[in-house]
């Protein structure tokens, strides 16, 4: 989780945040916010966004490069599919590497185990 709010674009601790206005524009939707006076805009995805045309949502954005912005919210900026994808899929394999290292122990090991040596004892024991 400490992963999640230094790994984004842009970054959300060193960049500002603006209020944009959701507008359509031909046949995309943008949002529309200004930096210094400059005028900006971001594209929008379209089935998502088509029924806040005339709302105000916040972008985040790097003062050095105003024109990239991206959209503050939980969807789409801070949980991205495609590291959710790699998370579950290494969490999975992880999953089945220890299933498979500890399902069927050594004959061995399990005697050893069930012959309950035990190491030696402290003072206080």
């Amino acid at each position: 989780m400490l992963y999640l709010p230094f790994s984004r674009v842009p970054d959300y601790f060193d960049s500002e945040t603006a209020p944009a206005q959701v507008v359509a524009q031909g046949d995309s939707i943008v949002a529309k916010y200004n930096e210094f006076g400059k005028p900006y805009q971001i594209k929008l995805d379209p089935i998502q966004f088509r029924s806040k045309i005339g709302t105000q949502i916040e972008v985040v954005y790097e003062l050095s490069h105003p024109e990239k912005a991206a959209v503050n919210q939980l969807w789409g900026y801070w949980l991205i599919p495609i590291e959710l994808a790699w998370s579950f899929g290494l969490f999975a394999v992880l999953l089945g590497v220890a299933y498979a290292t500890t399902h069927r122990p050594h004959p061995s090991a399990i005697a050893e185990q069930l012959k309950g040596e035990e190491g030696p004892k402290t003072k206080y024991e």
